[in-house]
């Protein structure tokens, strides 16, 4: 049998290299939204999620459920700043680990509860949520509309659905597409117009829809050089092997950004 899904992303999301490299991305793991190229990058990631939230106009006392939800920082932000009760979901046990340690440490653990869950098959009742967040981990979904109707499925009538993700640009030759995934380990990008026709066909309401393109080459130059400038520390603690990997696929987004074939796109959406 071959690899499945789920056992890909948690190859790559459960090793030593992967936790030293989200010590450059920081607690989001998400694009920054960037005012000015040259700002810090923690202070673009922190925008990004907090543009979303605003637009959301989250009430405290809420139930949020994260899809993909990274080492939580976006639910610690969201259960700290509203007084929201997040459900932060993950297939990636070590990932799962680091978040509950980062918000026993916050003083969250009242608000926020980690478990394992595939975006795919979400173990929750209909309507339990009132919102649903996905932040750029929609590109590791092969069945991109399964996902989208379980989270519409789990939210209530009347709630929201929050999603961005990393994209391919039309610009990205075809030919090109498929070696850049595998080269990536996420192997299903898409572009805008697929969700654009996903969306259409399935019907929901959107309220927001952002082209968030322009912030993709400096997010993977700052991500880049941060990750350079810690590369002997690194390779000390794992091999120079694995570090030189990661810069070398940190440098072929930053490259294919500063073509214009990469995109980042924001919807919310009505249930």
């Amino acid at each position: 049998m071959g690899e499945s899904n789920a056992e890909h992303i948690q190859k790559k999301y459960d090793t030593e290299i992967f936790s030293l490299l989200t010590t450059i991305w920081g607690e989001n793991l998400h694009m920054g939204l960037f005012e000015d190229p040259d700002e810090p990058f923690d202070t673009a990631t922190e925008r990004a999620t907090a543009t979303m939230a605003a637009d959301v106009r989250f009430k405290q006392g809420q139930r949020v459920i994260e899809a993909a939800c990274g080492i939580g920082g976006t639910a610690r932000h969201l259960a700290r700043t509203f007084g929201v009760a997040v459900e932060a979901t993950n297939i990636s046990a070590m990932q799962l680990d680091r978040g509950r340690e980062l918000t026993d440490h916050a003083g969250l653990g009242h608000l926020i509860r980690f478990s394992y869950a595939d975006y795919h098959e979400l173990p929750f009742a209909d309507a339990s949520f009132d919102v649903w967040w996905c932040q750029e981990a929609m590109l590791y979904a092969p069945d991109k509309e399964r996902v989208v109707r379980e989270a519409l499925r789990v939210v209530r009538p009347g709630g929201r659905l929050v999603l961005s993700d990393l994209l391919f640009d039309a610009a990205m030759p075809e030919a090109e597409r498929e070696p850049f995934m595998q080269r990536h380990g996420a192997r299903h990008f898409w572009t805008i117009a697929q969700y654009d026709d996903l969306l259409a066909r399935l019907g929901p309401r959107i309220l927001v829809r952002r082209d968030w393109g322009r912030h993709v080459l400096p997010t993977f130059e700052s991500v880049t050089t941060r990750f350079i400038a810690k590369r002997e520390e690194f390779a000390a603690k794992t091999s120079v092997a694995e570090v030189d990997t990661v810069v070398a696929r940190l440098a072929m987004q930053r490259d294919a950004a500063r073509l214009g074939r990469l995109g980042w796109a924001y919807y919310l959406i009505a249930a």
